[in-house]
């Protein structure tokens, strides 16, 4: 039974049923109000409703095959309006749900919506693996340096406490030195863009360190920030840090209107 209604993204201009149709394979349709529209289909309650999805998450064949056709569709839908793309199973159990909350955000809706037109989101990986970058740092901070030369002329006792001390010294300036790195590239690429953000704080883990940023920028000013990016790429690459960038995507990270 076909009893929720999934909601890919709302979006202040017109979305005919000629575009829809061009997404071949769903059966997405409009919901009106207030100046705005949410494209959106009927899922069965079988998949998504209140009680079954949760269990369904579990099952990773299914969920990481809805989840590619949710970023799927919304990339399609991109290509035609300027949208505010809702997160993976934004799910309402009617229609009228669905204009409630078209009316409750109008007004942010509507104005992150002008402050969207024209503008695309990139996304950023600033990455390296933890062993290049520490060694890096073994032999460029002066701090460790010095710590190095005071371990060779030391007893075996205090030897023992100035590597521990070492260790951590090393840790601490590695993730310092990442840090500092990935600042001074997103201060060089923030004149480019109408706003950024971080998707998160640096992260450490499978043998890696990184950190991942996402831009909001202007269609025009795409050509210009790419071009930083190959110039931030090299200088990162000489101090064994790389830097990925992908898009353009929908605005994911910049639709921050309705609370889920």
């Amino acid at each position: 039974m076909c009893g929720c209604v999934y909601t890919y993204c709302v979006t202040h201009e017109e979305v005919g049923l000629a575009e829809l149709k061009e997404i071949k394979g769903h059966a997405l349709y409009p919901i009106a109000d207030c100046g705005l529209m949410a494209v959106a289909r009927k899922v069965p309650d079988e998949d998504f409703s209140e009680e079954n999805f949760p269990e369904n998450i579990q099952n990773v064949v299914w969920f990481e095959a809805k989840v590619r056709e949710h970023h799927s569709i919304v990339n399609a839908l991109a290509g035609y309006v300027t949208l505010l793309p809702f997160k993976f199973a934004t799910v309402f159990y009617s229609e009228e749900n669905v204009k409630a909350m078209l009316r409750q955000y109008e007004s942010p809706m509507k104005d992150r919506l002008r402050q969207l037109v024209g503008k695309q989101e990139w996304s950023l990986k600033v990455w390296g693996s933890y062993d290049e970058v520490t060694g890096y740092v073994d032999v460029s901070n002066s701090e460790v340096r010095s710590l190095k030369k005071e371990l060779v002329k030391s007893s075996p006792g205090k030897a023992f406490l100035l590597k521990k001390k070492k260790e951590d010294l090393l840790k601490s300036a590695t993730q310092s030195f990442f840090l500092e790195q990935v600042q001074k590239c997103l201060h060089d690429l923030t004149p480019f863009s109408y706003r950024n953000t971080l998707q998160c704080g640096v992260t450490v883990g499978g043998g890696e360190i990184g950190l991942k940023a996402a831009f909001l920028i202007a269609k025009d000013e795409t050509e210009p920030f790419l071009h930083e990016i190959e110039k931030r790429r090299e200088a990162l690459k000489a101090v064994m840090i790389n830097l990925e960038c992908t898009g353009p995507w929908p605005p994911y990270n910049f639709a921050d209107v309705v609370k889920n």
